[in-house]
């Protein structure tokens, strides 16, 4: 499938921006499946929405991890949930928003979550700081 050209080549470029101030893949591993897809999360998703005053960078990645961990979304959780860290979001405090987010959710997409999360710290140079066992079992 040909990708299109963005209809707001400002957006699309404030998108990029973001994805690699999150530490993205600028292609999110998502163009394989449809680069045009892609071309318009970026540009729509990212470029107008992930841009936008009002929330830090930080304060939206957590409201979307709440929302994709509550619906259970796999494949659109583990790029937040990989690179969260670099906004500064810490091992202890992912564990702490997939527990939050299983008690009014439902704890089996908790233990769902945490499994994933648990996958991307098992990674080499997964960016999270290692958490002492003493600090892991508060979280």
């Amino acid at each position: 499938m040909a990708e299109h050209p963005p209809s707001d080549p400002r957006a699309h470029q404030a998108g990029i921006e973001i994805l690699r101030e999150m530490g993205w893949p600028e292609d999110s591993g998502f163009a394989d499946m449809d680069p045009t897809f892609w071309a318009f999360t970026t540009e729509s998703l990212f470029g107008r929405i992930w841009s936008r005053p009002g929330l830090s960078l930080r304060d939206r990645q957590i409201v979307t991890l709440a929302v994709l961990l509550a619906v259970d979304a796999d494949r659109g959780s583990m790029n937040h949930l990989r690179h969260a860290h670099n906004l500064g979001i810490t091992e202890t405090e992912m564990r702490e928003i997939i527990i939050q987010v299983g008690y009014y959710a439902g704890w089996p997409k908790a233990a769902h979550a945490m499994a994933r999360f648990a996958r991307i710290l098992a990674e080499p140079g997964n960016g999270y700081r290692a958490v002492a066992a003493n600090d892991a079992g508060a979280a």
